[in-house]
């Protein structure tokens, strides 16, 4: 039997799988990038969350790589990739620009039906921070709704 307050957020509205499991508000975790676990057969998400999960999707989808659509996605994994992004500096400059492209593409999908949390307004590279060959980037998303989220972001890189 479903515990009603667990179907309430969802009522009325349009919802997303949970691409990326195990996040715990407050908490730093280390999330599994999976549809389904060995302990459930996929999780749903609404909200800032599916917001948060579009805009991920979208800077890790690289540009040119939909056949359909070639347009979508952004070139920071490209620009990561080819090592052209040596500072910390380049990956400001990377995110400012795929950010652009995020939120051309993430407007173009919406219709004006969505609830505002669930609408993209911006995205924000609040810090970097280097551990080895990984730089954690602090990100904060702003939904139409006024709410922010942030998340951090762990990417291999080689900078200098």
């Amino acid at each position: 039997m479903v515990e009603l307050s667990s179907v309430i957020p969802y009522a009325g509205r349009t919802v997303d799988y949970l691409a990326f499991q195990g996040a715990k508000v407050g908490q730093e975790v280390l999330l599994g990038q999976s549809l389904v676990s060995d302990t459930n057969s996929g999780l749903l998400i609404t909200g800032i969350e599916k917001l948060v999960q579009r805009f991920v999707i979208e800077l890790l989808t690289e540009q040119g790589s939909l056949h359909y659509e070639p347009d979508r996605g952004t070139l920071f994994i490209l620009a990561i990739r080819s090592g052209t992004v040596r500072t910390e500096a380049d990956l400001y400059a990377q995110f400012s620009s795929a950010e652009v492209d995020i939120r051309n593409h993430l407007r173009q999908e919406e219709d004006g039906t969505e609830p505002e949390d669930e609408r993209y307004v911006s995205a924000s590279l609040l810090n970097v921070t280097l551990v080895g060959s990984t730089a954690n980037l602090r990100i904060e998303i702003v939904s139409g709704a006024g709410e922010s989220r942030e998340f951090i972001f762990p990417l291999p890189v080689a900078i200098s």
